[in-house]
């Protein structure tokens, strides 16, 4: 099985209003969807963490009146959950199927970007993953990030991660930080972190010594 890595990146007529709100305000950190139920129901289910302005968002998801129900729970100092019943429109809907036909599974968290873009990695057979490029909707331009085997993902060696070290770790590894030949620097780790190489380096480093010593060697 092959793995993607993909940004799809999205025009003002495809992007949901809620990713554009929250891509459009300063009270957002992080907004990302985590579980979804993806059945051929009508209706889809999906949980989304996102860090930020809960009261906010709650506003904005209430105005938009485009969910079936939402129930917001929060988490944490500028945390929360939000469980969304939604009946996705159209472009999102063809996203869905383009994305889950055949033996592809896309693999949480999707995230979606302050610079309307989605990023998340989908698994699946070769030719598949070829038709899914292939069928993206008009108005969503895609860029493969990356493209490999698929490999397991970290297991319990990352529970006592910090949120910052987890999200170090994960772009270190989206990135290509991690391959062999190494395919990313700790400079592009840093800018996608949005923070300086040497924070950056620490996160890593402090990250990488718990996974190691979570091992059973």
């Amino acid at each position: 099985m092959k793995t993607v890595r993909l940004t799809l990146h999205h025009d003002a007529e495809t992007i949901h209003p809620m990713h554009r709100f929250v891509a459009e305000s300063d009270a957002f950190d992080s907004y990302r969807m985590v579980h979804g139920n993806l059945t051929d129901d009508d209706e889809r289910s999906f949980i989304f963490h996102v860090v930020g302005d809960a009261a906010a968002y709650e506003r904005a998801i209430a105005e938009f009146g485009g969910t079936v129900s939402y129930d917001l729970t929060e988490l944490g100092e500028r945390s929360f959950s939000v469980y969304v019943r939604d009946v996705p429109e159209d472009v999102g809907e063809q996203l869905l199927e383009t994305f889950t036909r055949g033996t592809l599974v896309a693999l949480p968290p999707l995230e979606y970007r302050s610079d309307w873009t989605l990023r998340f990695s989908v698994v699946g057979e070769p030719t598949d993953l070829q038709r899914a490029l292939e069928s993206i909707p008009d108005g969503i331009r895609a860029d493969v990030k990356r493209v490999g085997e698929y490999e397991r993902p970290l297991g319990s060696g990352t529970t006592g991660l910090t949120r910052r070290q987890r999200e170090a770790l994960r772009i270190a590894r989206n990135e290509g930080y991690y391959a062999v030949p190494r395919e990313a620097s700790v400079e592009d780790v840093a800018a996608e972190l949005d923070v300086s190489p040497g924070t950056a380096a620490e996160h890593l480093q402090k990250a990488e010594s718990r996974v190691i010593r979570s091992l059973e060697l």
